[in-house]
């Protein structure tokens, strides 16, 4: 058992499964620390005029906005699409460790190869994360639009550990499940907190925010 265990670190341990490896952790730290509520999901807003991304002139984006487009991985948190990414990436890539990388000896060959299956693996990783998300993207874009407009005024909870000018998030009571809110502050971090009460002053559409103020407690 314990030599088993020890192989499964080694082979997670080699290049090129090593890069995935990392990917997995860094992802699963950041869904624990979001669970607690120090962090915030953002969703990748590109092309998503009715849901359908425009990816027949890629000039006026960026190389990695352009490759995200064409993979169709957009729509959802990015979280959710670095998660799928790291998680088949790892898949397929310990396999290769397993079986086909075993053939060759640390030195030119060992890397060349990898460095090839590390490409070709990213790809197909990111191909079927494609995949994976594009019923959701779909469902998604088919909810209909709350009117954001009409949250002004009304009382949320925070649920970040702080708020700022640049991270937080909030909780409404909508008489359903909730909606979980991006927030933002210039008051002193140390005035929100997690659990504080904060009214919606203003919505900004173009970035998906509402500014808050505390809830002044009466004396």
């Amino acid at each position: 058992m314990q030599e088993s265990f020890l192989v499964f670190i080694t082979k997670i341990s080699l290049y090129p499964t090593v890069i995935f490896t990392g990917l997995v952790m860094f992802v699963t730290l950041y869904w624990v620390v979001s669970l607690l509520g120090m962090t915030d999901m953002d969703t990748v807003d590109i092309g998503e005029s009715g849901g359908d991304a425009d990816i027949a002139n890629l000039s006026s984006t960026g190389f990695f906005t352009g490759l995200m487009l064409k993979f169709g991985l957009y729509g959802v948190p990015l979280i959710i699409i670095l998660s799928l990414v790291s998680l088949i990436g790892w898949v397929l890539s310990y396999l290769y460790t397993s079986f086909l990388h075993q053939n060759f000896d640390s030195g030119l060959l060992y890397y060349v190869f990898g460095t090839g299956a590390l490409i070709f693996v990213l790809v197909i990783s990111m191909w079927l994360t494609g995949m994976i998300i594009a019923p959701i993207r779909k469902n998604i874009a088919n909810i209909p639009k709350r009117n954001a407009a009409s949250n002004l005024g009304k009382i949320a909870i925070v649920r970040t550990l702080s708020v700022t000018n640049e991270h937080g998030e909030a909780e409404l009571s909508d008489g359903g499940a909730g909606l979980i809110l991006k927030i933002r502050s210039e008051t002193q971090d140390s005035l929100l907190k997690k659990g504080d009460e904060v009214v919606l002053v203003e919505y900004i559409a173009a970035a998906n925010i509402y500014r808050v103020a505390p809830v002044k407690v009466k004396k």
